[in-house]
């Protein structure tokens, strides 16, 4: 029984971070942030839990809310950068979503929570 409770935990777990799918042209219209969000990602070193921030990122259409959360750490980022990427990105989005019929169902993106954990920010669960 609790096997099966974890294993419906995981899976749920796994279709929130999901979010809505992602079509070929909304990766294109993107591909001039796509390396700063890369370069976002791959600096969250950190020596302490304040450093870690999460943000959210995009505009889902049919559900509403970020298309995902992304960790970052203060140690190695500017917040007013990442800010102005995140903006950048959710308005592009935004363009990209007007016209644009929503989906029949949608799996809610859930809010993280991120820790510094052997000095790397980390989602826990909330």
């Amino acid at each position: 029984m609790k096997l099966a409770i974890s294993l419906a935990c995981i899976g749920t777990l796994i279709a929130a971070l999901s979010g809505c799918e992602m079509t070929s042209g909304d990766a294109a219209s993107r591909s001039n942030t796509a390396h700063t969000l890369s370069d976002i990602r791959a600096n969250i070193g950190c020596d302490a839990s304040y450093q870690c921030k999460v943000i959210g990122v995009g505009e889902r259409l049919t559900c509403g809310g970020p298309r995902e959360y992304l960790i970052y750490s203060t140690k190695h980022t500017d917040e007013q950068d990442v800010e102005a990427v995140v903006s950048a990105i959710t308005e592009q989005e935004k363009l990209n979503n007007k016209g644009k019929a929503p989906a029949v169902s949608c799996e809610p993106v859930m809010p993280i929570q991120t820790l510094c954990i052997a000095h790397t920010c980390q989602a826990v669960p909330l």
